[in-house]
């Protein structure tokens, strides 16, 4: 992955300038002039807009929308009609001749606003809600003890893996969680689709947690439960946090007001889970058939995931973490000493000058919590587990390489640093897991 060359200081002021001049385009008639229909069919036509040439329908067209001038729209030749006058004018709406370049400039903008109010307003993927949410459910509901969890491998179809007194020793149901702050009013969005529960969600309970944070906690609000796609209220769903007409997700909502509800939602949870198809834990994390439409990296990393959970010594464990796309994928617990690891997959960059291994080391937040790095080696047609490398955490996780590519050549040089990363059998893996343990806190820097 080739890094993007930051921007300098005069491409983003002109970048602002397009996002301006997009979003203000410039009147034919004077400010504060009452809006007429030779004035309005002017801007129009100036916007890049090819109107209908007859102004007797134009204006009889006008007349019906029966609302002021500036909300209304025109005729165009083609028979469709032009966006509402006022969008146009104020911005929310591009101008039908504005270019490719002003239109890229406005979505960067937008994402910007969008992502600068996502952190201010504490949301956004980093944090990672459906965890913390998950959690503040289980409390409150009284799960916690009676409804088994393990967390799922980052790119699986499902969050977690839940169990149930009543299901059989050994299985699991999968579930998806979705989480959305609510506010007081409106509509909350958990991007959940009823096409997707027919087909990457199929056969996952889905648990959609509305919230709210008071005093720096999350206070549990809504909960949906859903086991099928029938239970879909329409193609989405995006309910009103308090419709005042009919409630097309009265079937599916549970609001988390008093104790009564909270039983009533462990109870629709418990009954949820035994709806779905059940499956051992291993499945349910690595089963391409429990986990479809994964991604090529991910059907990779499976791999070597899968290998390790089944190679490791008879003393340690693994779970995996709960915290999605950060540094720790997971951790090899061995009585109460726990290990932070991030797995990747070698992958081969063959160049004329160059040819060894890489893998991305990107943003890596909370990186201080990685002790080793897990290198995976896949032979040719990427199916088989060939051998493994580990580094040290903090050799790999430096402000230096962030965003960057990690590259050694095959003899395990790496350029710039005094120390080899030796390639281990596949078979070797009990023994590095011992050593891991064994050097941890050390200077060693690879195994």
């Amino acid at each position: 992955m080739t890094k993007a060359p930051r921007k300098t200081a005069e491409q983003l002021r002109e970048q602002k300038r397009l996002c301006e001049k997009a979003k203000k385009p410039e009147m034919p008639s004077q400010k504060r002039k009452a809006l007429t229909f030779v004035s309005m069919k002017k801007a129009y036509v100036s916007w890049g807009f090819k109107l209908h040439p007859d102004d007797h329908k134009q204006r009889e067209y006008i007349k019906s929308q029966g609302k002021s001038m500036s909300h209304c729209k025109m005729l165009l030749d083609d028979g469709t009609v032009t966006p509402v006058y006022n969008n146009l004018q104020s911005g929310i709406t591009a101008p039908a001749n504005t270019s490719a370049e002003v239109i890229k400039a406005r979505k960067k903008a937008g994402y910007a606003k969008r992502s600068a109010t996502m952190k201010a307003r504490g949301l956004g993927q980093k944090n990672h809600y459906e965890k913390d949410t998950f959690e503040a459910l289980l409390d409150v509901t009284g799960l916690r003890g009676v409804l088994e969890y393990a967390w799922m491998p980052d790119g699986a179809n499902c969050d977690v893996a839940l169990k149930s007194a009543d299901m059989a020793a050994g299985t699991y149901g999968a579930c998806e969680l979705k989480a959305s702050y609510t506010t007081d009013g409106g509509i909350f969005n958990f991007h959940l689709s009823k096409l997707d529960m027919e087909t990457k969600y199929k056969g996952k309970l889905i648990i959609a947690i509305g919230f709210k944070r008071v005093n720096g906690k999350i206070r549990v609000t809504q909960v949906f439960v859903l086991s099928d796609p029938k239970d879909m209220p329409g193609k989405s769903l995006q309910p009103m946090v308090d419709p005042k007409l009919d409630d097309g997700c009265a079937h599916i909502r549970i609001r988390m007001d008093g104790d009564e509800q909270f039983k009533v939602c462990k109870k629709t949870i418990l009954e949820g889970v035994l709806k779905v198809p059940h499956h051992t834990l291993q499945d349910t994390c690595f089963s391409l058939q429990v986990n479809r439409n994964l991604s090529r990296n991910h059907k990779t990393e499976f791999i070597g995931l899968q290998f390790i959970q089944n190679a490791l010594p008879a003393t340690t464990t693994m779970t995996l973490a709960s915290d999605k796309n950060k540094t720790v994928d997971f951790n090899f617990n061995r009585g109460e000493e726990s290990l932070g690891i991030s797995a990747k997959t070698a992958s081969l960059n063959r160049k004329k000058s160059y040819s060894g291994f890489m893998f991305g080391v990107h943003a890596a937040p909370e990186s201080h919590k990685c002790d080793w790095v897990l290198v995976v080696y896949l032979d040719k047609s990427r199916t088989i587990v060939e051998g493994f490398a580990v580094i040290r955490g903090s050799a790999v996780y430096t402000e230096a390489k962030k965003g960057k590519m990690f590259h050694w050549n095959k003899s395990g040089q790496k350029k710039g640093v005094d120390y080899n990363i030796e390639k281990h059998p596949a078979a070797d893996l009990p023994r590095l897991v011992d050593l891991m343990f064994e050097q941890r806190g050390g200077e060693q820097i690879t195994l």
